[in-house]
């Protein structure tokens, strides 16, 4: 490999400006790896996010926080990976590769946990870290399954066909609001009825951070009459429509109002877009299929996309 004179430096607050241009000229950054939405939850998480300069000019960078004796792509968000320029090679990518093992084998880190930005939001093809990973004997060691829809051309839905009729018949309507004050509460009781659980964002969290990209998360409100009946929050993530958070009241569920919602999301509110990402259905990185989940997902016309973790000891 010729020497390209990789340099890697930690990031500081003091880059947060050259850090957010990055993330908006590379190929695959997403408005998760700005810092504002790192940073809200910056007390959970020991940052050590690296910044790759080749001959002086800023090539890469890694969103990333320490644990233990481990770096991880960071904890705090459902994909890291290394962000690249537009105009990257895949010999620099091994060259930043060779380097990252160096740097963190002299800061004593034993291992890394990467995780990889799935492809549907990519910018620009970009799978360059992939090869770098096989390169350096990485591990799989978890992998997702999510239920991503093709907007514009979903696969044929006999229950998105009933949306239409159900909706009018319950008078649905929909209101795109600034918070999720008006619905909060039912993501909350439908999340602990069924599945026992709380969401991974609190309502002051995620009103925090549609305040903060207003243009990239919006909160949909259903109502029957004047009852909000069903409520989601979606991100728009490049070219996809990314499902974070969305449920039903048990009369909503009884009107239907969860597929009126998803029926809005997929034909409706965002045509601009390429795919709708429903989220993924497994859980314990994958080991375990929430058959019953991914079943329901996949009649509204999704197939399978992966989101893949990998392991490097160091």
């Amino acid at each position: 490999m010729p020497n390209l004179n990789v340099h890697i430096k930690r990031y500081s607050p003091v880059d947060s400006a050259m850090w957010d241009t990055f993330v908006d000229r590379s190929k695959n950054g997403t408005f998760l790896h700005k810092r504002a939405y790192m940073d809200y939850h910056a007390d959970r998480f020991e940052d050590f996010s690296l910044m790759f300069f080749a001959n002086n000019n800023l090539v890469a960078i890694l969103p990333a926080n320490q644990n233990d004796k481990i770096l991880y792509s960071h904890q705090g968000l459902t994909y890291g990976s290394l962000l690249v320029s537009t105009d990257i090679s895949q010999g620099l990518v091994m060259a930043i590769f060779d380097e990252l093992r160096s740097f963190l084998k002299s800061q004593n880190f034993e291992k890394l946990y990467y995780k990889v930005v799935p492809a549907i939001y990519h910018k620009y093809p970009c799978e360059e870290d992939l090869y770098a990973l096989f390169r350096h004997d990485a591990s799989l060691v978890a992998r997702a399954c999510s239920t991503t829809i093709c907007i514009g051309k979903p696969n044929a839905s006999s229950r998105l066909k009933r949306v239409s009729r159900r909706s009018e018949k319950h008078r649905l309507r929909y209101e795109i609001l600034s918070n999720v004050n008006a619905f909060w509460h039912i993501i909350e009781e439908n999340r602990m009825r069924k599945r026992s659980i709380t969401p991974v964002h609190s309502q002051e969290e995620i009103n925090l951070l549609q305040s903060l990209f207003p243009q990239q998360i919006q909160s949909v409100a259903v109502f029957a009459d004047h009852e909000v009946v069903a409520g989601g929050v979606v991100y728009l993530v490049n070219d996809v429509v990314h499902l974070q958070y969305a449920s039903a009241s048990p009369k909503g569920e009884n009107i239907h109002a969860g597929d009126f919602l998803y029926s809005l999301f997929i034909h409706t509110l965002f045509p601009d877009h390429r795919y709708f990402d429903f989220g993924i259905s497994t859980e314990n990185g994958g080991q375990i299929l929430n058959e019953g989940l991914i079943a329901h997902k996949e009649e509204f016309g999704g197939n399978t996309v992966v989101y893949d973790h990998y392991e490097i000891i160091l």
